[in-house]
């Protein structure tokens, strides 16, 4: 069934099972190696799972099997056309070709299969592929077709609505409005945060730097009051802390 849901009949991903989720292309080789193995890893502990899919695409029934995590690159054998999927469908690596593969999945899978972010591992690909023009010319229409189309954002009217940074922006005027508490502000932030860079969002300038701003003082909050430490910000200091930041660049 995962098979059938992931992809259409084309062997692509499919539409329907691709909303909501992101897509990366990544380098590859002949087969499987230990670093697609551990991305594989990570994305599927990410979402719970304790185990991967796989099945081989050249053939006209394929035959599903599982692997146990973590997944081993000598026990699995992994060649292409294949296709990885955690078993309840949130991700997948498909290795359609020898020399790259396309890893897609919801935020919480594709943060940590592809933890340098989505935006980076597309730049990163970009500068694999001109280094094989001459040997892969086909791989530069997958670096095409998985560009980014994002712009760096560096203020609030940039951003793009129902991002995971516009989401940023709204915790903000909340927090500081008095509209929700340090707790909320905090674990919203650090969420909205990990899906932004699992999206391959960027901020840059004057945006950029209120964000690592505010990241630094939520890194001297704790969400827990029970295992607070001496010299961690309460919930009045951060408050506090935020709002002047957040005020100050407003007024600019």
């Amino acid at each position: 069934m995962g098979l059938s849901v992931v992809l259409g009949v084309d062997g692509a991903f499919d539409p329907a099972w691709l909303e909501g989720k992101s897509v990366a292309p990544l380098a590859a080789g002949s087969q499987v190696d230990a670093a697609l193995a551990r991305r594989m890893t990570a994305g599927c502990r990410a979402v719970g799972a304790s185990r991967v899919m796989w099945a081989a695409l050249d053939v006209d029934e394929p035959v599903v099997r599982s692997f146990d995590l973590p997944l081993e690159v000598s026990a699995s054998n992994i060649r292409p056309p294949s296709l990885l999927w955690s078993p309840g469908l949130q991700g997948a690596i498909l290795f359609p070709t020898s020399g790259y593969v396309l890893a897609a999945g919801t935020p919480s899978f594709m943060a940590s299969a592809v933890g340098e972010g989505i935006e980076e591992a597309r730049t990163r690909f970009a500068r694999y592929v001109r280094t094989r023009a001459d040997i892969d010319p086909e791989l530069s229409s997958v670096a095409t077709a998985h560009a980014s189309a994002r712009h760096a954002w560096s203020k609030p009217a940039d951003v793009e609505y129902g991002s995971a940074a516009a989401r940023q922006l709204e915790l903000l005027d909340q927090f500081t409005e008095g509209g929700l508490s340090a707790r909320s502000f905090a674990q919203g932030w650090w969420e909205a945060r990990r899906v932004s860079q699992a999206e391959g969002e960027r901020i840059r300038g004057p945006l950029e730097e209120v964000f690592d701003e505010v990241f630094m003082l939520l890194e001297d909050y704790e969400v827990e009051p029970d295992i607070a430490e001496p010299g961690d910000l309460s919930d009045a200091e951060l408050h506090a802390a935020v709002a002047e930041l957040w005020n100050r660049f407003r007024s600019r």
